[in-house]
């Protein structure tokens, strides 16, 4: 696989809360709402829950010191970010994901032109 690793594509992200006010680092956040969306969660309940079920496998990217946020702190965190930052960056690191063929994305297992 080429491209740059998940989180490295988000790095043009900058954290919109006061810094002194963190206890989740943004980007445990962003692993926790990617993966987490990746696997199927639809909303930020089903984030938490999923996060929290796989603590241990999230802890193998990132420390995890504090746990997993709330369902309320990921909405509030995802809701605070450039839209179209947080969109820029998503595309950049499935572009990079590609195989030869610009113009296939397989999702699903289905096949979209």
């Amino acid at each position: 696989m080429s491209g740059k690793a998940l989180l490295d594509q988000f790095g043009s992200l900058e954290d919109p809360r006061q810094s002194w006010k963190v206890l989740y680092p943004l980007a445990e956040i962003l692993l926790c709402v990617l993966c987490a969306t990746m696997a199927g969660a639809d909303d930020f309940v089903e984030i938490e829950r999923w996060a929290r079920r796989k603590l241990d496998f999230l802890r193998r990217f990132l420390p995890f010191k504090q746990g997993i946020p709330s369902h309320d702190t990921l909405n509030d965190v995802i809701n605070a970010l450039p839209a179209q930052t947080f969109s820029d960056c998503f595309i950049n690191w499935v572009d990079g994901m590609r195989e030869d063929d610009p113009d296939i994305v397989a999702i699903d297992g289905k096949t979209s032109r």
